[in-house]
């Protein structure tokens, strides 16, 4: 009985770690590169490469500033929640932003190498 107790709760544990791993990322997120961060104000740009840049020979660059949310979420690449202080490591990395009604960043997910080869295609919302 000890035994059966044991390997019941060792199967219990085993299979709600692997719950824990997964990641989903909201049907509503943007993909976008960060080019800068500082303090409250991020620079994104498109995730793929704009003709209207090529075609400017890189004049027009096509980036915005927004304005992080006072309660905004930052996940890494291991879905770990971090500060938005360390958004200046992931400069020029893709990621996925999701807005808020006053256009402000409420959340941002870095994403992982199989995240891009997945999300940054031309059907997925780029920020206008």
């Amino acid at each position: 009985m000890k035994y059966l107790r044991l390997a019941l709760c060792g199967l219990i544990f085993f299979t709600s770690s692997f719950v824990w791993a997964g990641r989903v990322l909201p049907n509503d997120v943007h993909i976008v590169v960060m080019k800068s961060a500082e303090g409250q104000q991020v620079v994104l740009g498109t995730a793929k490469k704009a003709w209207l840049r090529t075609l400017s020979l890189g004049l027009i660059k096509g980036n915005k500033t927004f304005q992080l949310s006072k309660v905004v979420r930052v996940h890494d690449t291991s879905n770990r929640f971090v500060t938005y202080n360390t958004l200046y490591r992931f400069k020029n990395i893709p990621i996925a932003v999701r807005f808020d009604k006053a256009n402000q960043i409420q959340e941002i997910w870095i994403l992982t190498d199989e995240e891009r080869d997945a999300l940054v295609r031309p059907n997925n919302p780029q920020v206008d």
